[in-house]
């Protein structure tokens, strides 16, 4: 029978048949008996029973890290005090 690989829940799983890898979207041909705990597990479906949509072959993207809220300083003070004017 052929079947198609969805890549399970996530969608990026994809399975080794003999010597072949297979991943989301492909199409394998196997037994029946060997694809049923791949279809419970949600990793295969009947060719017949496929629709593209089922296939989610672009994981979903992780959310961009948050840059670090940074003090601002404090402004600097001047100190008239310090500044002396020299006369040359």
């Amino acid at each position: 029978m052929k079947f198609r690989v969805t890549g399970g829940e996530d969608g990026t799983l994809g399975i080794n048949v003999g010597n072949r890898r297979y991943e989301p979207g492909d199409l394998v041909e196997m037994t029946a008996d060997k694809a049923d705990w791949l279809i419970e597990c949600g990793v295969l479906v009947k060719d017949a029973e496929w629709s593209p949509a089922e296939v989610n072959v672009e994981p979903e993207p992780e959310p961009e890290p948050v840059a670090e809220e940074v003090e601002e300083a404090d402004p600097i003070e001047e100190d008239d005090e310090d500044d002396e004017e020299v006369d040359l």
